[in-house]
C-alpha cells in the first residue's frame, strides 16, 4: 500500500512541477507516527531551505489565540473592541448602514465570519497589484484606514457565511501583543518555536533579517518590506522540514498541552 500511495503522490507532484507556472518547490508527506515519509524537491529548494509560509502563518496566530484562552486571558467571546481604542474600529464594519464595528468578536475574526473586505484582493486600490510592482511597508493602522473604504459582505455571523480576509489576523496579532506582553515575534518564539525547538522559523522584524525571494510569473522578486508588514496574516519564515514539527503538533492538540505543561513531545 506505501509503495501505491508513493507512486500517486510523485505523480502529482511531478505533474505540478512540471507546469510553466512552477518555479521551484518542495513537497514532504508523512504520517502522525513518522513511519511514512515522502520528499519530492524541484528546482533550488531543499528540505531545510528557507520559505515564506503565507498565509500558513494565520496558523501560528491561531495557536497563540488558543493558548491564551488556555490561560484565561481573553474568551472567543471578547468583543474586540475591548482590545481597541474606539475610533480606530469605528467605521471598520458599516453595512447596510448600520455599524456592527463594536459588534464583532475574537471568534469572528477566528473563524473569518466577521464579513470583513479583503484589502489584498479588493477595490480599485487592492494591495496585490501594488505588491506585483514595487516593495513597500504598510503598517496596520493604514490597513485599517483602507479596510473602511471598502464595503463589508454580510453582517457579523450571518448563518452560512463566510469570508476570507487578512485583517480579521492582523487584527488578531494585536491582540495577541496586547494579551502576552509580548511583540508578536516573540509570542510566536515562547508559544511556539521554543517549545518545538524549531531554530529556522522566525517572524522577520527588520531588514536584518533573511527573507526569501518570490516567483510572480517566472520573474524573480523580492518584497522584504511588505513579508515584515504581514506580521500574524503572512509573514513567517520556516523550512518544510520545521512546518512538517509545527503541524503535527497542531493537530494533535500537543502545543495546548506544552503551554499548560501537561506533557511534552
Amino acid at each position: 500500500m506505501t509503495i501505491i500511495k508513493t507512486k500517486r503522490f510523485e505523480k502529482v507532484f511531478n505533474k505540478y512541477a512540471s507546469s510553466k507556472k512552477i518555479n521551484e518547490g518542495i513537497l514532504l508527506i508523512e504520517n502522525t507516527s513518522g513511519e511514512f515519509s515522502l520528499m519530492k524537491r524541484y528546482g533550488e529548494k531543499e528540505l531545510n531551505s528557507p520559505l515564506l509560509m503565507a498565509s500558513i502563518t494565520k496558523l501560528f496566530t491561531t495557536t497563540c489565540i488558543l493558548i491564551l484562552l488556555e490561560q484565561n486571558k481573553l474568551s472567543l467571546e471578547d468583543k474586540i473592541v475591548n482590545y481597541f481604542d474606539i475610533n480606530i474600529l469605528k467605521g471598520i464594519h458599516v453595512y447596510k448602514g448600520r455599524e456592527y464595528s463594536f459588534e464583532l468578536t475574537v471568534s469572528d475574526l477566528l473563524f473569518q465570519t466577521s464579513g470583513l473586505p479583503d484589502v489584498y484582493l479588493e477595490g480599485e486600490n487592492s494591495l496585490i497589484n501594488r505588491i506585483i510592482q514595487e516593495d513597500f511597508h504598510i503598517n496596520f493602522c493604514d490597513t485599517i484606514s483602507s479596510v473602511k473604504k471598502l464595503k463589508p459582505h454580510f453582517k457579523p455571523r450571518k448563518k452560512g457565511k463566510a469570508y476570507y480576509a487578512d485583517i480579521n489576523f492582523d487584527i488578531l496579532g494585536q491582540i495577541v501583543e496586547k494579551e502576552s506582553g509580548l511583540t508578536l515575534s516573540k509570542a510566536y518564539e515562547k508559544y511556539i518555536f521554543e517549545p518545538l525547538r524549531l531554530v529556522n522559523t522566525y517572524l522577520p522584524e527588520d531588514r536584518y533579517n533573511e527573507i526569501p525571494k518570490i516567483y510572480y510569473m517566472n520573474q524573480i522578486i523580492h518584497r522584504p518590506k511588505f513579508v515584515i508588514s504581514s506580521g500574524a496574516s503572512g509573514g513567517c519564515i520556516t523550512t518544510a522540514q520545521e512546518l512538517m514539527i509545527f503541524i503535527k503538533a497542531f493537530f494533535r492538540g500537543k502545543l495546548l498541552y506544552l503551554s499548560t505543561e501537561k506533557c511534552t513531545i
